[in-house]
């Protein structure tokens, strides 16, 4: 699902882009991260995170993002990293290779995926054997996914247990968690590794 002009407007600010470095940094320590791995961003949008780990870590970088308008804001001051390219795509279905993947991150994205259990069986097929998922991301309480899970359709309502289950059943386990933040959506932070 793209995003409003509003949820756009945030995601170009340079708040959201240090915000974004910042939580990334907070969770890299979790990943056996090295020089020339390849890295995905599913929901990439502004490219900032993609651009900063590419510069900084030498990694192979591609960014995806279902908002054309997004990947070319991304797309922007790349000329100087060569290993970097961003694609527009649908998380459900992706273009990429089986096991093509050292390193997949996520965050603020399930929740705009109606059908969010295939992205993250997509993101378990081009992640390689004992890859790493970098995810953050809002969840609703039991409760509150009962109620609207049955009336909304365009957008991911699931709780963090639905979200730890599904990756579960695709072979991942969990390497971190961090508590989670806010009240009746709360944002959580994990790290996961394809066993």
């Amino acid at each position: 699902m793209k995003l409003s002009k509003v949820e756009k407007r945030v995601m170009v600010s340079q708040k959201h882009a240090e915000h974004g470095i910042e939580h990334v940094e907070r969770l890299l320590p979790y990943v056996n991260l090295k020089e020339n791995q390849n890295y995905l961003e599913v929901g990439c949008g502004n490219g900032h995170t993609c651009k900063y780990l590419a510069r900084k870590y030498h990694l192979n970088v591609t960014g995806t993002d279902v908002d054309p308008e997004m990947i070319q804001f991304a797309k922007e001051n790349i000329d100087d990293i060569p290993s970097i390219r961003f694609l527009e795509m649908d998380a459900t279905k992706m273009p990429f290779e089986d096991n093509e993947f050292d390193i997949v991150l996520s965050f603020g994205v399930m929740h705009h995926i109606g059908h969010w259990e295939k992205a993250l069986e997509e993101i378990s097929r081009v992640l390689k054997p004992q890859g790493f998922l970098i995810f953050g991301d809002l969840a609703y309480s039991r409760f509150t996914t009962r109620i609207f899970r049955p009336i909304v359709k365009n957008y991911g309502v699931y709780t963090i247990d639905d979200i730890t289950h599904c990756l579960g059943i695709n072979g991942f386990e969990i390497v971190h968690k961090e508590g989670p933040k806010g009240i009746i959506m709360k944002y959580y932070s994990l790290v996961f590794r394809k066993v």
